[in-house]
């Protein structure tokens, strides 16, 4: 996924909490990838860091992860 089109899903105006569920486990996987590679650039794309987060948080709730069974 290149910048231009990381940008385009992070202003997507449905945003992070209607995309993340929606996405296949594979897509989840390459948007968390091209996150992680944008926030270690001088210049992340702006609201990067939010989406990373919470497509994270989707990762684990869909993993059943016992951290994320924690903090419920």
């Amino acid at each position: 996924m290149n910048q231009t089109h990381l940008s385009r899903v992070i202003h997507d105006p449905r945003g992070p909490e209607e995309i993340l569920p929606s996405l296949a486990a594979e897509d989840l996987a390459n948007l968390l990838d091209a996150l992680y590679q944008n926030l270690d650039t001088p210049t992340p794309v702006f609201g990067a860091q939010v989406w990373y987060e919470l497509a994270v948080e989707e990762s684990a709730r869909r993993t059943g992860s016992p951290e994320d069974e924690q903090t419920a």
